[in-house]
């Protein structure tokens, strides 16, 4: 009887070491295949879900502007700069839209330079310089207050504010930001129509971005007949 308990006993304990050589074997596996990914998405921050590298606001614009943090290479640089341009584009948008809307309703306020703007993957906060971003601000309220045949120094404040921006960034501005935003009312702009003079125009840069302030969206803008 006695030897049959001990062999029951022996049994048992060959059991529990087996079993506790399996799960040392799968907790070294699981391990080592930790070890794989992390390393992975650490030489490799593309790979990330986050299409701005985890960077937003200030640190997001000091990246592209030449004071990158560790880890991202000039690749990595490049995929942000082609991603950040839409989300410019619509910054300065913004800007200039709400001070087209203070114009209409005869108001002037500060512009904050800080702003959400909403991408097909996921928002991202975005910051401009203040002075760039008072300027296209003015330009916008400027827009609805001075006639059409005085826009001369609207526009060419504008554009130098967004080849100010765009060249901070290390991006080029493709066509100056009073083509879209403040058509030539004499038609000198390519492909502006020369029998109309229009109100200033807000053309969607994307249909998968829009901007709105960090604290509330703006309405829409109905330029002035």
């Amino acid at each position: 009887m006695d030897a049959l308990v001990n062999a029951f006993l022996a049994i048992g304990l060959l059991v529990v070491i087996v079993l506790i050589v399996y799960l040392v074997d799968r907790v070294n596996s699981i391990e080592k295949e930790t070890r794989r990914v992390a390393q992975t998405v650490t030489t490799n921050p593309s790979a990330s879900q986050d299409p701005f590298f985890n960077l937003a606001g200030k640190k997001l614009w000091d990246a592209l502007s030449g004071k990158a943090p560790e880890g991202l290479t000039e690749q990595n640089l490049q995929e942000l700069r082609a991603r950040y341009e839409l989300v410019l584009h619509k910054h300065i948008q913004s800007l200039f839209e709400e001070g087209v809307k203070d114009g209409q309703r005869g108001l002037s306020g500060e512009p904050k330079n800080t702003r959400m703007i909403r991408t097909a993957k996921a928002p991202v906060e975005s910051w401009i310089p203040a002075a760039q971003a008072n300027a296209l601000y003015k330009c916008g309220l400027d827009s609805v207050q001075v006639p059409q045949e005085s826009w001369g120094p609207i526009r060419a404040a504008l554009d130098d504010a967004g080849q100010q921006l765009f060249a901070k960034v290390q991006l080029v501005l493709q066509e100056p930001l009073s083509s879209a935003l403040m058509p030539d009312p004499s038609g000198q702009d390519a492909g502006a129509p020369s029998e109309a003079a229009p109100q200033p125009v807000l053309a969607p840069v994307a249909d998968d971005l829009s901007a709105v302030p960090a604290s509330e969206t703006p309405p829409k803008v109905h330029p002035q007949a």
